[in-house]
């Protein structure tokens, strides 16, 4: 077995990790190292779609490796990619066998999108259905990418001729493709079931598990070969609702005679920190997320908003109880309402094992459940209007019983409400009494320029409105130090390459068993 790691490397994210067995080359995960698009862009600067990927890789984003990249994004600019910078030309071979996929999170699936629409893509449904939600609700233009190929600079005959003249054509549009020519290779994987590839020294099995993480749908890989295995972790915790998950994975991995683990180190620290055990500060379970909100929610006796990662399903049902013991109505967005929905629609086609064993892992509101209601902002001219609303919106219209900032203001004791930081103006609606609302702070604290500065602009309106924040109500979706270290031990596996983590080093400290091998970029490891 050989490894090559091309991201996630003295960072958090970006991960881009190729397993070579044989004559069979897999990449797990193609993510966004947020660092490097932190240091050139912004939310209003981006890379330019109508330069292929060549902004992506003159700045690093993306390798450049050969025959990987589809060739519509390579055949207007073939002149400059094949200089030495990039050798990267058209080609109708593939170099990657398959793609896999840990999970939807973007520095784990972002440019997955610009792999030739050969490339065989496995996911679990969940993960599907996630991406697939993005790819109708948000504006990022990459992401319609990943499950669909839509060719680049295509061009294509008008509808209406003039009669007697030359054709005319125009640059294609979404509408004017049909479902066979987006059509990607998408297999939606079971888990715990081996998928084959065969070779000429026999088969390669790889196995997915579901491992707990701040997003449904996580997985870690077992890829196994002539009787020895490689681990790759993926993003996991022990410290959330699904602790099983993960310790029926490390029984399974610790059997597989692995050789070589591939591991997350998001919270290892320093090594000074690490030494003088600062990192054990602050760690906050699932479960005291939920005790400590549950205690604030029960002393507070007016309008409560809080704000969580919107796709954290744990954290969405978790405020959701909260919001029924209290006798409250959980209000949420448009955008959340719809993801929970998607996993409703999609469960419906399940067999009964998956429905179950999903249902059992979250408990997931009934469509009229009197406690959870859609929140709708103004939008456009402001009188809830139907053509204010963008097309994924327009649902709420036809179907749901929402909410306004009227029946909020009218009642506030009655709400909790999901409140995020693109929803801040909605306080001047409210206007509500000084001192009569709570903003529980259930995210990260911000561990980047850009993220102080929202955390500046979020206490500015909060304590122009007079709102109580509280202390941070978070835990982290990564694992804690101590629960890596027993993690890896009880795996056992001879070699221990540490990624997404800004402190490789520190491994070298932890007393784990395996061999560690701080990696390179690019830098083939033989196993």
């Amino acid at each position: 077995m050989e490894l090559e790691i091309y991201g996630g490397i003295n960072e958090i994210g970006g991960n881009k990790v190729f397993i070579n067995v044989e004559d069979k080359k897999f990449l797990f995960d193609f993510g966004l190292s947020f660092n490097d698009s932190n240091q050139y862009f912004s939310e209003f600067l981006n890379p330019r779609k109508f330069n292929g990927i060549i902004d992506y890789l003159y700045l690093n984003l993306i390798p450049p490796i050969n025959r990987i990249y589809r060739n519509d994004l390579i055949k207007p600019f073939k002149k400059k990619l094949s200089q030495p910078k990039y050798k990267i030309d058209i080609s109708e071979t593939n170099l990657i066998d398959a793609f896999f996929l840990t999970h939807a999170h973007m520095d784990h699936y972002k440019f997955a999108g610009f792999l030739k629409k050969e490339t065989p893509i496995y996911l679990n449904w969940i993960s599907y259905d996630l991406i697939q939600y993005l790819s109708e609700t948000s504006l990022d233009p990459l992401i319609p990418e990943i499950l669909n190929f839509y060719e680049s600079f295509k061009v294509v005959p008008k509808k209406r001729q003039k009669k007697d003249a030359e054709p005319e054509f125009k640059r294609a549009t979404k509408n004017d493709f049909n479902e066979n020519e987006i059509k990607r290779r998408v297999n939606i994987m079971e888990n715990e079931k081996p998928y084959t590839f065969n070779t000429s020294k026999g088969e390669i099995n790889i196995t997915q598990y579901a491992v707990d993480h701040s997003i449904p749908g996580a997985c870690s890989y077992i890829i196994e070969h002539e009787g020895q295995s490689l681990i790759y972790t993926g993003d996991f915790r022990k410290h959330g609702f699904h602790k099983e998950w993960v310790d029926h994975f490390i029984d399974i991995a610790k059997k597989s005679n692995p050789i070589t683990i591939i591991t997350e180190g998001t919270r290892v620290p320093s090594v000074k920190d690490f030494e003088n055990g600062l990192y054990k500060i602050d760690e906050q379970t699932e479960k005291d997320v939920e005790i400590r909100s549950r205690d604030l929610m029960r002393m507070h006796p007016g309008l409560i908003l809080v704000n969580f990662p919107m796709r954290n399903l744990d954290r969405i049902l978790l405020y959701y109880r909260l919001a029924k013991k209290t006798n409250r109505i959980f209000a949420i967005s448009p955008k959340m309402y719809l993801l929970i929905d998607k996993y409703r629609v999609s469960l419906d086609k399940k067999e009964e094992n998956v429905i179950n064993d999903f249902y059992k892992a979250y408990e997931i509101p009934e469509f009229n459940d009197p406690n959870f209601k859609v929140y709708l902002r103004r939008k456009g001219w402001g009188k809830f209007e139907s053509q204010d609303y963008r097309t994924h919106e327009k649902q709420i219209f036809d179907e749901i019983d929402y909410l306004t900032y009227k029946d909020v203001r009218k009642e506030p004791e009655k709400y909790l409400l999901y409140l995020d930081f693109f929803m801040l103006s909605e306080l001047i609606d409210l206007d509500l009494e000084p001192d009569s609302i709570m903003y529980i702070n259930s995210t990260t604290d911000p561990f980047n320029e850009e993220m102080e500065l929202k955390e500046e602009k979020l206490t500015a309106w909060l304590e122009h409105f007079g709102i109580l924040k509280t202390e941070t109500i978070h835990s982290s979706g990564h694992c804690a130090v101590d629960d890596l270290i027993d993690t890896l031990n009880k795996i056992n596996a001879e070699n221990i390459i540490p990624i997404h983590t800004e402190n490789p080093k520190t491994f070298e400290q932890l007393g784990l068993n395996g061999n560690i091998i701080i990696p390179q970029k690019g830098k083939k490891y033989q196993f």
